[in-house]
């Protein structure tokens, strides 16, 4: 892979991650459950029970997409096929917001496979 490959993979992990704010922001269950792979796992929070393949992922999603504003705070890193980001999800109409780092893992053809959401209650707070 040349070094014009590695940056296409990583701007492409960098818009991915964008493009799933604002699907999830949108409620676009469809959206949402395309960026992954198959056989993905969502894992939100670690050390929660994960979600394991799209039909699990969208229900998962179901209950969260749409009542949330998702907003990347900061540019995404990328190393390899991992790219980590922060990210404020405030919730509509409840006064309070959960700040989040999120770490996907991207399989060969671009697609998620693997979402990891890094908060606990002490990451939640009233606006």
């Amino acid at each position: 892979m040349t070094k014009q490959d590695d940056k296409s993979k990583g701007e492409h992990m960098k818009q991915v991650m964008q493009r799933y704010c604002e699907l999830v922001t949108a409620g676009d269950l469809d959206g949402i459950v395309a960026l992954y792979a198959e056989d993905a796992v969502v894992e939100d929070p670690v050390g929660s029970d994960p979600h394991r393949g799209r039909a699990a992922i969208r229900e998962f999603y179901a209950a969260s997409a749409g009542t949330v504003v998702l907003e990347l705070e900061g540019r995404p890193r990328v190393v390899g096929n991992q790219a980590v980001a922060a990210l404020r999800a405030t919730v509509r109409d409840a006064g309070m917001y959960v700040e989040t780092t999120d770490l996907m893992l991207f399989d060969d053809d671009g697609l998620i496979r693997s979402t990891q959401a890094f908060w606990s209650p002490e990451t939640v707070y009233q606006s």
